[in-house]
């Protein structure tokens, strides 16, 4: 089926959101500069959606571990008695295959595995790139007539970088990637732990990755927290990505002062990174503000209302030094335009399209590129037009691939998925799920476009889509834990030369 963000994940992203506080006014002096080495504090675990339903933001603990080591080294691997968990079970206990699935197997039972459950699970988890730690838990859960279980993860990590240098490059390709800030953290709409596939530091608990400053030492993955703004956008920028695309719904704005904050903070470190809009249409005529949906069939209104709801707000508020511009185009901020099944009829696009290039460059002197999702079908005043799920339009090359105006070669593409647990909470995954959740379709998207003018990935971090390449603490794939910067590695290693 169609990779597309149900209209029930937006919603609920609209009621949590217009609830939450705008970030603090003014400006916060930036993090130091230079790697950032934090020793986690003391053990404790972040607890799944059954375990915290009930939990408030100052009850909840955060997913941190106290031990020392080399960067990125694993928690001693787990040597405890086989116990049965008089609560919720632990997913992340145990680093080797082997040695998850027998503490896995004796909280949910209290006895030890036979040596053939712990050979054929570990095996599963070496050899089958659908199987999870989760579904293993859940198995095993359902065996004992218990499902479903209560589920908390806890960080595998005993410390973790938090980079702020730059990227040297070594190829003329420019990467991005598209932004989601649809979450409620802690414990909100979008932001429960079994919601996500993996998780990030900040989801439950405050934590120093998205601190902002002296004043603010800890902060949520949440965007009304500068914090979470600048260090996604410095691990972007360490990936060797020169902007991100956020995905802004129209209902969303109130969020963009604190990226501006953020990318001015960045400014003072380096600089070096910018944003594009990902015009995100999946809310026109389902939130107050945006009902009804304009029509297609009267271009001229559709284009005021959807001008004034989305693209004005965020380039007035995003200052021009920070807008990515496609090259020669005179500086040509970059806007796609997804098609979210909620606008048209189609045929009206393009005069859409066509009627907001005007206005926008009535407002700010020039017109913007604007590359429209291929469901519109063929939109003449598109200056390049791509398909968002490359996974059922490009299955055999995994990326899209479009000729834009004036020439450019403009490349997209989706390299993970996992949206069981957005989708259909609780269930056990199947070689039918199509979950891809390690980084081979990343690697060869990155050879395979090195000559395209811009590649840009689909996503920088939807957790419940399971799209993200983001920082998070527990990858796991091909038996073992996979280091929290895993994606943005291979994207820098193929960007930098530093």
């Amino acid at each position: 089926m169609p990779r597309r963000r149900p209209l029930t994940a937006t919603l609920a992203y609209t009621a949590a959101m217009l609830g939450l506080a705008c970030g603090p006014d003014g400006s916060a002096p930036p993090p130091p500069t230079g790697p950032l080495v934090i020793a986690t504090d003391d053990a404790s675990t972040d607890a799944g959606d059954d375990a915290n339903a009930d939990a408030s933001p100052d009850d909840a603990t955060v997913a941190q571990n106290n031990s020392v080591g080399d960067a990125y080294a694993a928690v001693p691997e787990w040597s405890g008695q086989c116990v049965k968990s008089p609560g919720a079970i632990d997913v992340n206990l145990g680093n080797t295959p082997e040695n998850f699935v027998t503490a896995a197997y004796c909280q949910v039972t209290g006895a030890m595995p036979s040596a053939d459950i712990v050979s054929t699970w570990a095996n599963n988890l070496r050899t089958l790139k659908y199987v999870r730690r989760i579904d293993v838990v859940r198995t095993f859960c359902s065996n004992a007539g218990s499902f479903p279980c209560s589920l908390t993860y806890s960080n595998p990590w005993q410390k973790t970088v938090l980079e702020t240098d730059t990227c040297t490059r070594k190829t003329a390709r420019d990467v991005g990637a598209v932004m989601l800030f649809f979450f409620g953290c802690p414990l909100g709409t979008n932001c429960t732990m079994d919601w996500a596939n993996t998780h990030a530091w900040g989801m439950n608990g405050g934590d120093v990755t998205y601190g902002f400053g002296g004043a603010q030492p800890t902060g949520y993955y949440a965007p009304d927290n500068p914090g979470f703004w600048l260090r996604e956008l410095l691990d972007a920028r360490h990936a060797g990505l020169q902007f991100v695309a956020p995905n802004e719904y129209g209902n969303d704005t109130q969020y963009l002062g604190n990226l501006e904050q953020a990318l001015t903070s960045i400014d003072g470190m380096g600089g070096g990174m910018q944003v594009a809009l990902f015009d995100d249409t999946s809310n026109w005529g389902k939130v107050a503000g945006m009902s009804p949906a304009p029509t297609f069939a009267d271009p001229q209104a559709a284009a005021q209302k959807i001008y004034a709801v989305q693209w004005q707000p965020f380039f007035t508020t995003i200052t021009k030094a920070h807008w990515y511009t496609v090259s020669g185009t005179g500086g040509a901020p970059l806007i796609y335009f997804y098609n979210g099944g909620t606008l048209g009829p189609a045929s009206g696009t393009s005069a859409v399209i066509a009627a907001m290039k005007q206005l926008f460059q009535a407002d700010f002197g020039v017109a913007p590129f604007v590359d429209v999702d291929k469901g519109y079908g063929t939109v003449a005043s598109a200056d390049a037009q791509f398909g968002w799920d490359t996974f059922q339009d490009d299955p055999d090359s995994n990326y899209g691939w479009a000729t834009t105006t004036g020439g450019l070669t403009f490349a997209n593409s989706m390299v993970k998925w996992d949206s069981l647990g957005r989708d259909h909470a609780g269930r056990i995954a199947t070689s039918s799920d199509g979950i891809f959740k390690d980084t081979t379709i990343l690697k060869s998207v990155l050879q395979n476009t090195a000559t395209a003018n811009l590649l840009l990935l689909e996503t920088w971090n939807d957790l419940g889509e399971g799209t993200g390449i983001t920082r998070n603490y527990d990858y796991y794939f091909q038996g073992q834990w996979q280091q929290p910067d895993a994606f943005m590695s291979v994207i820098r290693a193929a960007q930098c030369s530093n």
